[in-house]
Formats: C-alpha cells, sequence, structure tokens
C-alpha cells in the first residue's frame, strides 16, 4: 500500500505543476494579446476635436435630413466622408495620437481616409512629430507627403494646392511619381491633372508666423515650435534676411498672383545680434 502511495505520488504532482505551467503559458499568452490589441486600438485612435472657435459645422450624408448638418463640439470624434466646414473668422484643432490638423477661417473638406485629407477650399495646417504617410488632394491635384514636421496646405482657384512646410523632413509626390524634397519656408506651388509641381518660392517664415491664425490664433503652441524657431534662425543665417515674402493665389495655371512684402534694410549700426530676444521665445534665456 505505501509503494502504491510513493508511486502515484510524485506522478500527481507532475500532473499538478504541468497544468499550472500550461495555465501559467495561456495566461501569458492572452495577456500578450491583449496587451497588443490595446496599443493597436491606441494607434488608431479617431480624430477628436480639441479647440473650436466661431461656427463650425460637420455635414454627414448618412444621417437623417433634420440632422444632416450640426455643430461640431469640443470632444466630438470627426469620421472619413464627413464633411468639415468652417464660417468666416472661424478655426478648429482636431488631434489623433502624435497629428494635429487645424482647420482655417472659411474652409471645406474631410478625410477620405484617416490618412487622405481632401481639401475643397481654405487652408489647413499639419503637424506630425512622428513620420507619416499622407495624401492631400483638392479639386484637381493629389501628392503625397512622406516624413514629419509643420505644413500649411492652402487651396488656390485653379484648382491646385500652395505646400508650404515651416519646418520639417520628408518628401511630397504627385501621382506621375515625381517627387521632391521639402525645406522648411520653400513654398511648392501644385498643379494640374495629372498632378505636376509648379514654381517654388522662398517665403518669409517669421512673417508667416506672425500673420498666420493657423499657428497664432490658437490657446496651446504646436509641439514643433522650437523646431519652426530653428528654421527661421537658418534661413535668417542663409538669406541674411534680404528677401520677399510672397503672398497670393493661382487663378490659373499660367497666372500667379503674388504680392511682395519686403523686408527692410538693417539701419547703420544695428547689430543683428538685436534679434537675439526673439528667438529667446524658441530657445529659452539668452
Amino acid at each position: 500500500m505505501t509503494m502504491r502511495v510513493m508511486t502515484r505520488g510524485p506522478a500527481w504532482v507532475c500532473l499538478l505543476v504541468s497544468n499550472l505551467i500550461r495555465d501559467f503559458i495561456f495566461l501569458v499568452k492572452t495577456a500578450a494579446v491583449f496587451t497588443a490589441a490595446f496599443f493597436l486600438h491606441a494607434d488608431e485612435k479617431s480624430l477628436l476635436t480639441t479647440f473650436t472657435a466661431g461656427k463650425v459645422e460637420i455635414i454627414d450624408e448618412s444621417k437623417e435630413k433634420d440632422k444632416l448638418v450640426t455643430d461640431l463640439e469640443i470632444g466630438s470624434e470627426i469620421f472619413p466622408s464627413q464633411v468639415l466646414a468652417t464660417g468666416k473668422g472661424s478655426r478648429v484643432e482636431i488631434s489623433k495620437a502624435t497629428e494635429i490638423w487645424r482647420i482655417g477661417s472659411m474652409t471645406v473638406g474631410k478625410w477620405i481616409q484617416p490618412n487622405k485629407f481632401w481639401l475643397h477650399s481654405g487652408s489647413i495646417l499639419f503637424c506630425t512629430t512622428e513620420k507619416k504617410d499622407i495624401v492631400f488632394s483638392t479639386i484637381d491635384c493629389t501628392t503625397s507627403f512622406s516624413g514629419k514636421g509643420t505644413i500649411i496646405i492652402e487651396a488656390t482657384k485653379n484648382g491646385g494646392f500652395k505646400f508650404i512646410p515651416l519646418e520639417g523632413k520628408g518628401t511630397i509626390t504627385t501621382e506621375r511619381g515625381d517627387s521632391m524634397d521639402i525645406i522648411g519656408g520653400r513654398m511648392l506651388l501644385v498643379l494640374g491633372n495629372p498632378t505636376y509641381f509648379g514654381d517654388a518660392y522662398d517665403i518669409d517664415i517669421m512673417l508667416l508666423l506672425k500673420s498666420s491664425r493657423l499657428i497664432n490664433a490658437y490657446p496651446t503652441p504646436l509641439p514643433t515650435f522650437e523646431k519652426i524657431g530653428l528654421a527661421i534662425y537658418i534661413q535668417e543665417l542663409k538669406l541674411k534676411g534680404k528677401y520677399d515674402a510672397l503672398i497670393g493665389d493661382a487663378t490659373t495655371n499660367e497666372n500667379l498672383q503674388l504680392w511682395k512684402f519686403k523686408k527692410s534694410e538693417p539701419k547703420e549700426g544695428v547689430d543683428i545680434k538685436s534679434k537675439k530676444g526673439f528667438f529667446g521665445k524658441f530657445f529659452g534665456s539668452n
């Protein structure tokens, strides 16, 4: 009898240990699956409205007629195919993970897909601190951007748009495969169907920073603000402040309207280092 207990005892213990190990492995695998699912869901987080000012509306054709147009509120989710429209003097900020989208005044557009934005009219700002692949399109033009940075897109009356990187690193590519590296402060005209690149112009980032409400009319600064400051500093060193800022529209592919604001020459005896106070806002105290 004693011999039977002794022979069965170790087998029972081994079975128990084996079951515990099996259950432990199952729990670890299950936890890993749920953890991966959680982070995957976090990466696919919906676009959420974080700021609005003025009249901002969402047009959703999937809704009933009396609910077709609704006011956009802070905390609202934005879904593909919903048309977003802002009134005069209005603006909105929409965020997703490491992305920030700012929609300017008198703008109409929509996300065709989470990584594809179609701009009918007006202007938007896109900011990302991580590399993204985004498709920007207007009435006639479609391009792909791969990289990170802070970019303003402004629709023009000829169906194209102005691509204005304030800072960043990456490339912009047309449907037919033409590709260009982006440079902070270098505005690129995007034209035609099939899409091609028009002329490129160096613009005054400092002037744009001061005048663009997409940058300065929001309660929180962009996460890339210091990088924009560095782009301004580099531009100042390269061009020494002697260039024109170009602002305007394009009514046709051959007719680009330019309004020039020439920077004044520094007065005699004024040291360029006097500008350091401004850059101190970007890089901390002097």
